[in-house]
């Protein structure tokens, strides 16, 4: 009989009572036949969260400092507490879909370069801009084949985490797993995603701008120059770049666009005006709606300015651990 490896899952949380517990169902039915370790890594969830999964009889483990909450830090929280050869890497709203384990565990034992294998993604029916916008270039921010990083999680081996110090950055308000491929292939490894179902994903209800609201609260568009900041120096800050090239652009012409308005010169203004002009244009022609348009400036101006402020956050040190509890065991 062979013996099967080792998987923790690190499930990442923050007010997900509505989906936590199909979450947690649908990685145990998947994962039966392993040894394994299913962590809840909370981040201080205000609703019953931590309740639903502790009675699902998982481990639960929460931050204890609300200032600590982002993206990047619910991962690197799971992996502190994980063991085994593999790390499987899910979100408090996702469902593990048959079969993706087996073909994982596969491809990672036939092929010892890879540090991780992700598969394709489901979503439902979006009800705001962003998760439209996101559902509309799923083959974009999911490629299959070699890539160069393996959004919304994937399998991960442990040693290749091990070698490069930390999972995910405990700095950043998104991007983490950009910034995690990044550093696996800087450091020799290899990322894959198999043309087999990983996960199907609920999104976010929230109307569009309420969603905004949200995100900018929360510190996510902040992200854009947290990433920026994490690679200064590093030998993939061109990678960097290239992934929040769309900011950086957006951002350079806003500044542009503030200088012409000071000059106080109508001609000048207009002028450089007219760029913006014909974005708002072939979003509108592309969404097919002068509001979907709009939205996207919206969003990319936000975003701007979120750059702005996240080159200006401090930085901790990615591998020194955030302050955490157990809450079940």
């Amino acid at each position: 009989m062979i013996n099967k490896p080792f998987i923790s899952v690190s499930i990442k949380t923050l007010n997900e009572a509505e989906c936590i517990e199909k979450t947690i169902d649908s990685i145990r039915q998947q994962i039966t036949d392993y040894p394994h370790k299913i962590i809840v890594a909370d981040s201080l969830s205000t609703d019953n969260t931590q309740q639903l999964a502790s009675d699902k009889g998982v481990t639960v483990v929460s931050l204890t400092e609300p200032g600590d909450r982002c993206c990047g830090v619910g991962h690197q929280l799971g992996y502190l507490y994980s063991e085994g050869e593999y790390l499987l890497l899910m979100d408090g709203d996702m469902e593990l879909e048959k079969g993706f384990i087996d073909r994982a565990i596969a491809f990672l034992a036939e092929h010892p370069e890879y540090a991780g294998v992700a598969g394709t993604v489901e979503m439902d029916d979006a009800a705001n801009y962003e998760f439209k916008s996101r559902k509309q270039r799923l083959h974009k921010i999911y490629p299959l084949g070699d890539c160069d990083h393996l959004g919304g999680g994937g399998l991960y081996r442990r040693s290749a985490i091990e070698k490069i110090g930390y999972l995910t950055n405990r700095n950043l308000h998104a991007y983490e797993e950009a910034e995690l491929g990044m550093r696996l292939l800087d450091a020799g490894y290899k990322l894959h995603r198999l043309d087999t179902p990983y996960f199907s994903h609920t999104s976010h209800t929230m109307p569009t701008f309420k969603l905004l609201k949200y995100r900018w609260r929360s510190g996510y568009h902040q992200a854009p120059g947290e990433l920026l900041r994490s690679a200064w120096k590093k030998p993939y800050l061109g990678y960097a770049l290239k992934m929040v090239k769309n900011e950086v652009i957006f951002t350079l012409y806003m500044l542009i666009l503030l200088i012409s308005i000071l000059t106080f010169d109508a001609e000048i203004i207009g002028m450089t005006l007219l760029p913006l002009l014909a974005f708002i244009i072939l979003k509108t022609i592309k969404n097919r709606s002068l509001m979907g348009g709009l939205q996207s400036v919206i969003n990319l101006a936000v975003l701007s300015v979120g750059l702005i402020k996240g080159l200006s956050r401090p930085m901790r040190d990615p591998t020194t651990p955030p302050d955490s509890k157990v809450v079940h065991e």
